[in-house]
């Protein structure tokens, strides 16, 4: 989405099917007892959730261990040791570091002969802490666009990590922002360089010019100088649609071209070529694929099966396009990689001589060179870890063939190379090496399945000792939505936090998610939803079976889209489950699509104005569904963790749960609201330090054996 009475227990399953439209959003708000906590500011709500927040520190600091965790989870974050990930721009490498002695962070910038060193000389462009300072604000870095030939670069700044940003143009030799420049108040937008003195803007530009998702409905062409009101609006969408957005196409020593995008739903989207002269042409792919340019590429991803010109391609398929032929009715498409069962595509980038593809292989990484002769590419097989994953990032694209190739796995640290995909045969070793930040001694990673209630085989990943204790509590995490994969990467926070205390820790690869291509992905959407959940309760019944985790001694954690997955499964199957966290959840499904940019998720769970979706989602909804206490249901310990400053999932999903679980007469209910870092929350090493130790210090005093 990897990130705004009476009591509820007399609604009858499905309330208000019968309702439409607007209708039903205002019966929603009027007769939910608990919809006075969706005003985020209030006064009132914010008395209610200062108290949560006093009993969840009351009841999780007294845990031995929660000092420990959250300096050791500082330690780690702000370890110097770390690998600071370059980005190349022209003759520079560069690189956003924070500490927990600079919270906001610096952007600095070295040379590669420079980076190359054990310990590397940066030079401070900007010094996010005192710009903060001067400001008076909590601004937080979210990124920046770079004109390397003009040594110019658009900064991103959100207000305390929330996902409206504000951009300011910056000179990068100078060191300072530019007055008059490209500067825009903050918004959900998106924006990119077309040439030293243009820029593409899809933003907030004043009444009309928003989705009902909070998000752009309108790109333009904002030329240095003038006003971006007067700049000339390129694509227009509708207030229905999810967004229009911009991608520009990095090509530098090129003349600029870009992508303008319109979302019409999350994974629906029709794509525009603009060329400099200002051409806008429509490029014929499936509106359900994604597309972006790789240099002189218009690289297409497949989510269903596509047949034109004679050919069909499979779902999971990654086809090429020359750009000059991007918008003709006659090109030529190269497949680079055949979508397959158990197989799907993770990363890409261009090198001067084709396209590096990073994929994986029933969860084993696999590392390819497509290298072009002029007429066709050659697919040439790459050096790759036997487990783990895989990423790549071009280092010069258009003057040679490196790649930045970062490996890493449960277990084991990254490690970052540049290596030469031409030359597989002299790769050096890593240039850096991720400081180790758990010891995994005996630790071994397993891979087993689990039995779905359709009979389907769904895999999991356990980690931990190779002979844990009889006793020892088991964590069960995933995310199962989106087509987001359930990453093999190196697993910092759970090692911190879990693993070194002799915990065991779980990863479900379920259904929703995207670790065998858009099929598994499509197999949990919509109606299907329940696919990903019933997954989940296998994974759980099976770790019973097998002796891995009884009930008692296993907890659950997800967050966002998994906030959700963990807490429909609590409501469904509460005797599985030994303790709960759900962080930034979904849980009122029925009116999601009306808090904040949840109309922007209806493709993903379903539109609850329709009567067959609204049905649908009144089977699962945690919010709707849950059961009071006098009949003899008995949820699991469940700790809430929601963010004030989250404008992605309304922190009113976490705060109406608590409150409706505790007018049900359950007790064992808490929540632990943050006031800052956004849907992700990881602004600010020590709000993450502080989250990481409470959610886990939470668990363990939950399901670790009593002394």
């Amino acid at each position: 989405m990897d990130i705004k009475r009476r009591d509820l227990a007399a609604w009858p399953l499905g309330w208000g099917l019968l309702a439409s439209g607007a209708a039903v959003h205002a019966q929603a708000v009027a007769t939910d007892p608990h919809a006075w906590l969706e005003d985020v500011d209030s006064a009132r709500a914010l008395e209610w959730v200062n108290a949560r927040n006093s009993e969840a520190m009351a009841l999780i600091e007294r845990q031995s261990h929660f000092a420990r965790r959250r300096r050791d989870v500082l330690a780690s974050l702000s370890n110097p040791a770390n690998i600071q990930y370059p980005t190349r721009h022209g003759d520079h490498l560069y690189n956003f570091y924070r500490s927990a002695r600079q919270p906001h962070g610096i952007l600095r910038r070295t040379s590669l002969e420079e980076f190359s060193k054990e310990r590397p000389s940066w030079r401070v462009l900007i010094n996010f802490d005192d710009l903060a300072r001067d400001e008076s604000r909590n601004l937080v870095y979210t990124g920046m666009a770079v004109h390397a030939p003009t040594q110019r670069a658009l900064i991103f700044l959100s207000s305390g990590g929330e996902d409206k940003v504000e951009m300011r143009e910056f000179d990068l030799e100078n060191r300072a922002f530019v007055a008059g420049g490209f500067n825009l108040p903050a918004a959900k937008m998106t924006a990119g360089w077309f040439g030293a003195d243009e820029v593409l803007v899809a933003a907030d530009f004043g009444p009309g010019t928003t989705t009902s998702s909070g998000y752009a409905m309108t790109a333009r062409r904002w030329k240095r100088g003038t006003p971006v009101a007067a700049a000339p609006e390129l694509l227009r969408g509708q207030a229905s649609d999810v967004s229009v957005s911009v991608r520009s196409g990095g090509r530098d020593g090129l003349p600029p071209v870009a992508l303008v995008r319109r979302s019409k739903q999350f994974h629906q989207t029709e794509r525009h070529l603009l060329h400099l002269d200002g051409t806008l042409a429509k490029i014929d792919v499936p509106d359900d694929a994604d597309a972006w340019i790789e240099r002189d590429w218009l690289l297409v991803l497949l989510r269903t099966p596509w047949t034109t010109s004679g050919r069909t391609f499979s779902e999971g398929s990654l086809i090429a396009v020359a750009l000059p032929q991007a918008t003709e009715a006659t090109r030529e498409l190269h497949l680079l990689f055949a979508g397959e069962p158990r197989k799907r595509l993770a990363w890409t980038d261009a090198v001067r001589d084709g396209i590096v593809i990073a994929s994986g292989e029933d969860m084993r990484p696999r590392l390819t060179f497509a290298r072009w002769d002029g007429k066709a590419f050659a697919l040439e097989p790459l050096p790759a870890p036997e487990a783990g994953v895989l990423h790549v990032r071009a280092d010069q694209g258009a003057k040679d063939n490196r790649v930045w190739l970062t490996t890493q796995a449960p277990v084991t640290p990254q490690a970052l190379a540049l290596v030469d995909v031409s030359a597989p045969q002299s790769w050096p070793a890593p240039l850096k090496t991720q400081a180790e930040a758990f010891k995994a001694d005996g630790m071994v990673v397993r891979q087993l399945q689990a039995r779905s209630s359709d009979g389907t085989m769904v895999p999991y990943t356990v980690i931990g000792p190779a002979q844990p204790a009889a006793d020892a509590p088991v964590l069960l995490y995933g995310y199962g939505g989106f087509g987001i994969a359930l990453e093999l990467d190196y697993q910092r926070m759970p090692g911190i936090n879990w693993l070194q205390y002799g915990g065991v820790y779980v990863m479900a690869h379920i259904r929703g998610g995207g670790e065998f291509g858009p099929a598994w992905a499509l197999a949990a959407k919509g109606a299907g939803r329940q696919r990903a959940f019933d997954d989940f309760i296998a994974v759980a019944t099976d770790l019973a079976q097998r002796g891995i985790a009884q009930p008692a001694r296993l907890g659950i954690y997800g967050a966002s889209n998994g906030g959700a997955l963990v807490t429909a499964v609590m409501v469904q199957r509460p005797e599985l489950f030994g303790a709960v966290v759900s962080r930034v959840p979904l849980t009122d499904m029925l009116g999601f699509s009306r808090l904040f940019a949840g109309a922007s998720w209806m493709e993903e769970y379903g539109d609850p104005d329709k009567p067959a979706d609204r049905e649908s989602l009144a089977r699962w909804s945690p919010y709707q569904n849950a059961k009071p206490a006098s009949e003899a249901v008995a949820y699991p310990p469940i700790l809430f963790l929601g963010n004030r400053n989250d404008d992605r999932v309304h922190p009113a999903h976490a705060r109406k749960m608590v409150a409706h679980l505790r007018a049900l007469g359950h007790a064992r209910v808490w929540l632990y609201e943050e006031i800052a870092g956004g849907h992700s929350g990881r602004t600010d090493p020590n709000i993450h330090a502080r989250r990481e130790a409470l959610l886990y210090s939470f668990l363990f005093q939950q399901l670790a054996p009593k002394a």
